[in-house]
């Protein structure tokens, strides 16, 4: 079915009607009639399949355009936003590691008050390149190796019945399997062999958990978190800081740069964005700074 957006319309919620707090279809409803009593022109528009958030998002031009979900909604949202559009989130996913990045309150109606009353200002996002030319943005970080291995066991069951738990469980699969391939980290002239690594566009990953300290939304630029090899086993002191969720970077070599190419000779290497899967290595990734307006 074709979607028309009502000219008046001054934002739209874009998520999944299937995704509410025990199966409530009216969960998104009920939250526009809330921005709408703050005075907001709001249309629902229910996603239907992988990547129909995108298309969605295309369709609302320069309006407020409401992200209603986890990480992987909101990724969705930003690839297919207009530069003059601006991004609000209403965080209902497990980790929602971009709004705690920004300090929205976790709680939907706690949201939507800040949707209403918040602060515009625009922040940087990568974007990650394959070898065919094909480009995904990303807000928060790109992994590839170990924790995309991770991200690849975490099953949609394992996350409705373990919620935040459902990462640690993954990672200590992924651990014992070991044989982690090397990395090939490109910066300029620099190559760095790594076992795993983390494009750091902000410093929060997975919920709580910070990679990078110092990496920010809005600073132009990225930390390059990389886990050298010792063994075929991730290390283990990086392994325990993952499961305690202490700050990866004060354990690692750390590079803050603005674009880098990651490969990795001989293997087949998974990369994940924003915590989904996406294409495999090589791959580039690069900064693009202050590329969207959100309402923080």
């Amino acid at each position: 079915m074709d979607v028309v957006i009502d000219n008046s319309t001054d934002a739209v919620i874009i998520g999944n009607p299937n995704s509410g707090r025990a199966g409530d279809k009216d969960y998104l409803e009920r939250h526009a009639r809330t921005l709408r009593e703050g005075g907001l022109k709001v249309e629902v528009l229910n996603t239907e399949h992988p990547d129909h958030a995108t298309e969605l998002a295309t369709l609302a031009g320069d309006r407020l355009v409401i992200a209603a979900g986890g990480d992987g909604t909101v990724n969705e949202v930003v690839n297919g936003l207009s530069k003059d559009a601006t991004l609000g989130l209403l965080p209902l996913g497990t980790a929602n590691v971009l709004a705690r990045e920004l300090g929205i309150p976790l709680n939907a109606e706690e949201a939507c008050k800040r949707i209403l009353n918040g602060e515009r200002t625009r922040m940087d996002i990568g974007v990650a390149t394959d070898t065919s030319g094909v480009e995904r943005r990303f807000t928060l970080m790109a992994g590839m190796g170990f924790d995309a291995n991770v991200v690849n066991e975490v099953t949609p069951g394992l996350k409705r019945y373990f919620k935040m738990l459902a990462f640690p469980i993954a990672a200590l699969k992924v651990y014992f399997k070991g044989d982690l391939p090397n990395l090939h980290i490109i910066d300029g002239d620099t190559i760095y062999v790594a076992q795993f690594a983390i494009v750091a566009n902000g410093s929060y990953y997975g919920g709580e958990f910070q990679t990078a300290e110092d990496a920010s939304l809005t600073n132009g630029s990225f930390e390059i978190v990389l886990v050298e090899r010792v063994s075929t086993l991730l290390r283990a002191d990086v392994f325990t800081r993952i499961l305690a969720r202490s700050p990866l970077d004060k354990a690692v070599k750390s590079v803050r740069t603005t674009e880098i190419l990651a490969r990795a000779p001989g293997s087949d290497v998974p990369v994940q964005i924003d915590g989904e899967i996406w294409g495999r290595l090589p791959m580039s990734f690069r900064v693009e700074p202050a590329a969207i307006q959100i309402v923080s």
